[in-house]
């Protein structure tokens, strides 16, 4: 039993360290567990798109880079035609419109700036079309209005070309420049054409770009909200895994505890069972030196019983020769030598009492005179008891008695 009971806590042992490197196992497993397949994909695509992002960026900072080269190509087109206003500005005889023209630089500076403000604001695309087109508007305006100074100024010229020839070929010069100033305003104009377009694009490109991205966001929350989800629930599993270990881990050391009891009070059974059979081997060997000593005693006894019956027997034969040896004197003797014989018999009784002491000490002697002071020898006669040992003083006294 006591080999069976440290099996059984050889295997609990045993089943509480598998249970332990299990619990470690979780443990390892809940910490570098890693993440969602899909969750990592969409990180992928995520990088994907925040990387293509970036590329468009570039590629928008390097339209703005062109735009702000076209818009250099612009403030030198729009100084061309402020150097050509001024010189129209020189040719006018008359102070009025000498005066009206000296206010139209001031207006394309203030446009020049709120152009500047519109193109360093990239955010504010609709309101920098509005402001450009306002320009091209103020732009064809001041070219009407030129157009129209310039006929004043061929009106003039007509009314003063006897007077003034000259004027003729100045006439021809700026409408030459007049004429050069409006094809750089057409080109002007398609440049501004094709820049809104490409904006458009852009813009409409961005917009995507924009919604793709808020979609992989919703898409990358709801799937980071379904994995913390899983996760929770796996944790969740995981520590009731582990609280159902641990209660079977608390179980099995509460069952290991009660089987180490149970093995100490085995074990306290077991000594006081050695020490009981070690009180029986020696109560045992004691029993067979009692039983060796009683035996020596009965056998000693039996002897001393042979010896008895032999005296009783040797008694009983003296007394037979004693009465015979009476008969023959009372038959044989005469009445007058009775007296005279008895005188002589009385003298010969302590004779024969102490032949009869010699007879008897010369018989062997008795070994334990304690277990035959245990049985007594009577006298037939007188009925005076003797001990055992004492059987010579016994036949003595019957020798005595009887005479």
């Amino acid at each position: 039993k006591i080999l069976s009971l440290e099996k059984e806590k050889e295997k609990h042992s045993h089943l509480l360290g598998e249970k332990d490197k299990e619990i470690q196992n979780l443990k390892d497993q809940l910490r570098s567990k890693p993440k969602n397949s899909e969750v990592s994909l969409l990180q992928s695509q995520l990088e994907e798109k925040t990387k293509e992002v970036e590329r468009r960026e570039q590629r928008l900072h390097s339209l703005s880079e062109e735009m702000n080269r076209l818009k250099c190509n612009l403030s030198t087109l729009t100084a061309k035609c402020s150097e050509l206003e001024n010189r129209a500005a020189t040719s006018q005889a008359c102070q009025e419109a000498v005066t009206n023209t000296m206010g139209s630089p001031s207006n394309l500076r203030e446009a020049e700036e709120q152009l500047k403000d519109a193109l360093e604001k990239n955010q504010q695309w609709l309101l920098y079309d509005q402001q450009r087109e306002a320009y091209v508007r103020g732009l064809l305006g001041r070219i009407f209005e030129l157009e129209q100074k310039s006929e004043i100024v061929s009106q003039q010229e007509s009314k003063q070309r006897n007077s003034e020839g000259h004027l003729q070929e100045e006439k021809q010069k700026y409408d030459q420049l007049l004429l050069t100033a409006k094809s750089d305003l057409q080109t002007e104009r398609h440049t501004i054409t094709q820049l809104r377009s490409e904006l458009n694009e852009y813009k409409k490109k961005y917009e995507e770009t924009q919604r793709e991205i808020t979609s992989l966001n919703a898409l990358l929350q709801s799937q980071q909200v379904v994995e913390m989800k899983t996760l929770e629930n796996e944790n969740k599993i995981i520590g009731e895994k582990v609280q159902r270990l641990k209660q079977e881990n608390e179980s099995i050391k509460g069952q290991l505890r009660e089987e180490k009891r149970k093995s100490e009070d085995l074990l306290c059974q077991v000594q006081l069972l050695r020490k009981s059979l070690l009180t029986q081997q020696e109560e045992h060997t004691r029993i067979a030196l009692l039983e060796q000593q009683i035996q020596i005693c009965t056998t000693d006894f039996e002897n001393e019983k042979l010896d008895r019956q032999n005296l009783q027997h040797q008694l009983n034969k003296a007394l037979k020769e004693l009465r015979k040896a009476r008969e023959q004197i009372t038959c044989l003797e005469p009445l007058k030598l009775q007296e005279s014989g008895h005188m002589a018999q009385q003298d010969d009784l302590p004779a024969a009492f102490e032949e009869k002491l010699t007879m008897y000490n010369s018989s062997p002697t008795l070994k334990h005179s304690s277990i035959l002071d245990e049985s007594f020898l009577e006298c037939p006669r007188c009925k005076v008891q003797y001990p055992t040992s004492q059987h010579r003083e016994l036949l003595a006294h019957i020798d005595f008695c009887i005479a």
